[in-house]
């Protein structure tokens, strides 16, 4: 993983990188060749990293399953879904999951980690989680 501020850091090459959004076809394992690029903010905050990345349009999108929801407790309004708007550890282990990458260690310290892993509705391979 490459942690990156915005906005001082340089994005590095992201072609065959997809950007996780809500409103995007699906993420399945037939995206597993591309790099995850994922934004991490409030949703003001993120929808504005987003609209500063070079050329938006030019990036392959996909988005999480919507029935997955948050076990974060959101206080935030201006989320277009509360529920559906995973917390981003939360949608790095979905996409990771999906894309039958290893989730070892991604929820270890995520205070909510059980009652999200009780909600999930897939099955968990244990040689992957």
């Amino acid at each position: 993983m490459i942690f990156l501020t915005y906005p001082s850091s340089t994005l590095p090459d992201l072609n065959n990188y997809c950007v996780l959004s809500m409103d995007a076809p699906v993420l399945t394992v037939a995206d597993a060749h591309l790099g995850l690029f994922l934004i991490d903010g409030t949703w003001r905050y993120a929808e504005k990293m987003d609209r500063s990345l070079p050329s938006p349009a030019s990036f392959i999108r996909r988005s999480l399953p919507g029935h997955f929801r948050t076990s974060y407790p959101r206080r935030q309004l201006d989320c277009p879904d509360p529920e559906r708007g995973l917390a981003s550890v939360e949608a790095l282990y979905l996409a990771y999951s999906i894309l039958g990458r290893s989730t070892k260690g991604i929820l270890d310290h995520y205070h909510w980690k059980e009652l999200f892993k009780a909600n999930l509705d897939i099955p968990l391979n244990d040689d992957l989680h």
